[in-house]
Order: C-alpha cells, then structure tokens, then sequence
C-alpha cells in the first residue's frame, strides 16, 4: 500500500446501499420466529433516533439472539439486493474520491460479503480493493483494530464512514476517525450523540473531507 494515501473505510448497508428499508422489512419478517415485536411503518423515522442498544429494548428483542437474527437476515437480504441503489449522487462523489489517486477505499460489512460484491458488480462501483465482513453487530471495535494490524497502517490515518452509532462509536475506540453519514439508518441528532469527527448530510460533502485537488 501506498503509505501517503489516507486510508477510507465505508460500512456497506444505510452508507453505500440504500437498504434502510430492505432492512426493516428483513427485520420484520423474522419477528415471529425470534420473538420480538414487528415495526409499524410509522415507527420506522422515530427508531432512526434510537442507538442499537435503544433499539433492542424498544423492540424487545433478546440481546443474545442479536447475532442470530443478523444472519437470518443477511441471508434474506442477498434475495432482494439486486432492488436496492447507492444513494443518490454518491457513486459520482466516490468515483472523483477514488480517481484522484489519493485513497485507498476498503469496506467493513456485517451484510454478507457475497450481496455486497453483488450490489458493486451491478452499479459498477469497482473502486474497493477489499471488501471485509464481520458478524459483529452490537459494536465493530475488534474488527477495526484487526483491519489496523492487517493494514499496518496508522489509526488516526484511517477514516472509517459509517451510518449508525455503532460506526461511529467502533471508529473511535479503534483510534480512527469517524465519519458519519446522516441518509443512512440513524438521524443526524443520533449520530451527533455519538460525537463523530466528521457529520455530512449529502455526499458531495464527503469531498470537503477527502480533497481531490
């Protein structure tokens, strides 16, 4: 690796997919058979405030069937992938990041990394070099600091870019910077909670943070 390039991590799901809802109706759909309550459509922006742990008490899920429940749900989501789309204006903004020849561009998942190939083979975003899944939901500190190690590189020359508490907060633990985006699964004033170094609400902000000039 090129050690003067700065080094960006992106979340896949709420970040680079638009899978907010994909998700919800995942969730959904394995209420009966993991025992938790379903989600009206009218909770579904209010629930956006809540941090994961929030979420799981508002929902009455068990703490540890969490992780069971995520990879029901990812099998489920490779069904109904090919229907989800980056945001809006975001495949334009990384192709400059990536272009100017200044990053390097990995992703860290919880999705399956078989839908996340998937979903780049199909809107031609082939920018990454990696793609590093995780079955760590409730926090990804551990997987941060292994990419760290793995990487050999700095930690505060790391941006990790993510779409929830969890991100943001596995960012700073890990020593990284944290970038959070507010079109992804939780508000803006969650994220803010969580004290991110970096806010942005549409992706041609992330260029104010990564340069190409």
């Amino acid at each position: 690796m090129n050690e003067k390039k700065k080094t960006i991590l992106f979340d896949f799901d709420g970040t680079l997919a638009e899978t907010m809802m994909l998700i919800f109706k995942v969730f959904n759909q394995l209420s009966g058979t993991y025992g938790y309550r379903a989600l009206a459509e009218k909770e579904i922006e209010s629930v956006r405030h809540l941090t994961i742990h929030e979420f799981i008490e508002h929902t009455g899920i068990a703490r540890w069937k969490v992780p069971i429940v995520a990879i029901h749900a990812r099998r489920l989501m490779h069904q109904e992938i090919h229907e989800v789309h980056p945001p809006a204006g975001l495949a334009e903004v990384l192709t400059r990041i990536h272009e100017s020849g200044r990053y390097h561009m990995d992703i860290l998942t919880s999705n399956r990394a078989k839908n996340v190939h998937r979903f780049l083979a199909e809107h031609s975003m082939d920018w990454f070099d990696e793609v590093y899944p995780t079955r760590a939901v409730l926090s990804k500190r551990r997987r941060v600091k292994k990419y760290i190690r793995e990487k050999g590189i700095d930690p505060q020359s790391l941006y990790y870019v993510g779409d929830t508490s969890v991100d943001v907060e596995s960012a700073r633990l890990a020593g990284t910077k944290a970038v959070a985006v507010s079109w992804g699964l939780n508000t803006a004033e969650a994220l803010a909670r969580s004290n991110p170094d970096h806010l942005v609400d549409r992706p041609e902000e992330l260029l104010g943070i990564f340069p190409v000039e």
